[in-house]
């Protein structure tokens, strides 16, 4: 004969526990597991189970934990898989909760229920060895359903057990719903991401396509123009390496991997063949902008992808003389700081609005007439995977400055 059972549990140092551990559960296999293990515990069961509504499926398993079944035959016992334990739509268990919200307990089934529908709940509670169905409903359907089996005491459930499972069955509604939400605006988001990308990326893309088709439309009847013909193939090279351009900015910032290419070199000369670069690029271009560079020490050791942050600085002084159209100064100053080196690339442009400084570094973020705003976001990964800082300040008509501040083997 059962005994019933004396409190083995704080019931509202359980309640506590309950809505602290839920309030940052914002994932619905998150939340059922850590129900499941707080109701298991808190109650010494033998077994329980979470089984969540599975649209034209039914209820199916999302949690168990305890004993495993005996089969009634050969006491031998069986493997537990999904797709024998589940509840479907006509069973008795979800028939009883489409007219009562109440915790079902198999010993007092007789109290105001028919011997048909007796028969039907008690033939569901078998197939989990269950005593108790405790219900969760979310916005008048039900959720999701928690069947436990007995006390491993061997002691009956008591009233104060009943309460205490009322209460986590409002709290996990709570938890369920406030996960839908987050789950629902996490994709909408992400749905406005993928929406403003497209857009950027399918007007950067249609810019050198409507070039290289007005000239594909005019080869047929100037073929024979050797002039035509020597600045369409310019044309063609210059609009296809802005197409790969975009598509490896995309390519490299959707990557999470981070760079195994380690090597030792040293930084002021890897600054210097950028500096030469887009010198040589700003010539190329006719550009009135000047370079000045300003080294505090000879050699500056480091160890890192090379290649990586060549692409991080080359980003960073290619906006800086981005931001000034064509004339004024980019100042490159190098200097060594406890440990680090301080990079920082200064331009005499047109400055930063205040409200667009904290977005700097967002993807898709850009205040540039050309360019889909991913170069910043590359670089500050790239230097964030080598350990390093990047901060950027600015003054309206005056100009910008971006300081990388990066650890060094010499410092």
């Amino acid at each position: 004969m059962k005994k019933r059972d004396r409190r083995t549990y704080d019931y509202y140092a359980t309640i506590r526990q309950v809505s602290s551990g839920l309030a940052s559960r914002f994932d619905h296999n998150s939340i059922f597991n850590f129900i499941g293990g707080v109701t298991y515990e808190a109650m010494g069961l033998d077994r329980i189970y979470l089984l969540a509504a599975a649209p034209g499926r039914g209820y199916e398993v999302v949690y168990k934990r305890g004993k495993r079944h005996k089969d009634k035959k050969t006491g031998a016992k069986r493997n537990d898989n999904k797709e024998s334990l589940k509840i479907d739509n006509r069973s008795g268990i979800v028939k009883f909760y489409g007219k009562s919200d109440d915790i079902i307990i198999k010993n007092e089934l007789k109290k105001g229920h028919g011997a048909e529908e007796i028969e039907s709940i008690k033939k569901d509670l078998a197939l989990f060895e269950g005593e108790v169905t405790v219900p969760v409903f979310v916005d008048h359907k039900l959720k999701l359903l928690m069947v436990l089996g007995g006390k491993s005491s061997g002691n009956m459930f008591t009233r104060e057990d009943m309460d205490l499972l009322r209460t986590i069955s409002l709290q996990t509604a709570i938890a369920v719903k406030n996960a839908g939400f987050y789950r629902e605006r996490v994709n909408s988001e992400r749905l406005a991401s993928i929406g403003m990308m497209s857009a950027t990326f399918a007007h950067e893309i249609r810019n050198p396509l409507t070039s290289l088709k007005t000239f594909a439309q005019l080869m047929p009847e100037k073929y024979n123009d050797r002039e035509f013909r020597d600045t369409f193939s310019k044309i063609v090279v210059g609009e296809i390496e802005k197409i790969d351009g975009l598509i490896s900015d995309l390519l490299d910032f959707s990557s999470k991997k981070k760079s195994t290419r380690m090597n030792n070199f040293d930084l002021m000369e890897l600054v210097d063949e950028i500096v030469d670069y887009v010198k040589g690029k700003l010539d190329f271009e006719k550009s009135g902008i000047v370079i000045e560079k300003k080294y505090n020490g000879d050699e500056i050791n480091m160890a890192g992808d090379a290649g990586k942050l060549k692409q991080a600085f080359t980003n960073i002084m290619i906006n800086g003389c981005q931001a000034m159209y064509g004339e004024g100064t980019l100042k490159v100053h190098i200097k060594l700081k406890d440990g680090h080196a301080d990079i920082s690339v200064e331009d005499t442009g047109e400055g930063i609005h205040s409200e667009d400084l904290s977005k700097i570094f967002d993807p898709f973020v850009t205040t540039k007439e050309m360019g889909v705003g991913l170069g910043l976001a590359i670089s500050k990964r790239i230097i964030e995977d080598h350990n390093g800082k990047i901060h950027v300040r600015s003054r309206l008509s005056k100009g910008t400055v971006f300081t990388v501040s990066l650890p060094v083997q010499n410092g």
